[in-house]
């Protein structure tokens, strides 16, 4: 569903948000207005200010629905593979560097700075921390199962994130095209580097 059909069910803040998510994709953040944003989902130009202050606040709001989005990937990964926290984090790493590569801007939206310290409200820090907590969690599952080496929690799933986090800056600006040209040989290199960070945080 569109944007503009989205607004015509009454839905403007949602209509808005996949404008502009789009918009960032299609063009970068530095060309994406409110304005711009309006006439892409088919309202005025003041119907934006209903919700957002200003373009950063409408920043916030897409950055919100980009952890939402990555959360749902992280917690599919885990659907996939009932009690293996092993394979749960292995397909949790490749679900990250895939949404990535699908949305290399919104990704950068996320974690380049983009958004300053100071801007930063309780809905983006409560959808950013939960993408967290569900890394943690499979760490956590894991360490009660044997599986993964003990330890400081948070500490390896801040390891884990590192690493992934890393990786999926690399594929999504084209860093790796070299190596790795396609999606689909992204992701098979995705998994080997996951299975390496599986090695790293076994129980010895």
């Amino acid at each position: 569903m569109g944007a503009a059909n989205t607004y015509h069910h009454g839905n403007l803040r949602e209509a808005l948000l996949e404008a502009g998510a789009k918009l960032i994709e299609e063009k970068g953040i530095a060309d994406v207005s409110l304005r711009a944003v309006a006439k892409a989902a088919g309202v005025s130009h003041t119907a934006p200010y209903r919700h957002f202050n200003d373009k950063n606040a409408m920043l916030r709001g897409i950055a919100v629905t980009g952890f939402r989005l990555l959360g749902q990937r992280l917690g599919q990964a885990v659907e996939l593979h009932p009690g293996d926290p092993g394979q749960q984090l292995t397909a949790a790493g490749v679900a990250y560097v895939e949404l990535a590569i699908e949305h290399p801007r919104l990704h950068n939206l996320m974690f380049g700075g983009v958004l300053a310290d100071d801007s930063v409200d309780d809905a983006l820090e409560e959808t950013s921390n939960h993408a967290f907590r569900g890394l943690a969690d499979i760490i956590a599952r894991g360490q009660r199962a044997g599986v993964f080496r003990e330890g400081d929690t948070d500490e390896l799933a801040l390891t884990a994130w590192s690493v992934v986090h890393g990786f999926a800056m690399l594929a999504s600006t084209g860093s790796l095209d070299h190596r790795a040209a396609s999606r689909e040989a992204k992701l098979a290199l995705a998994r080997r580097i996951a299975d390496s960070l599986l090695i790293g945080l076994a129980t010895r």
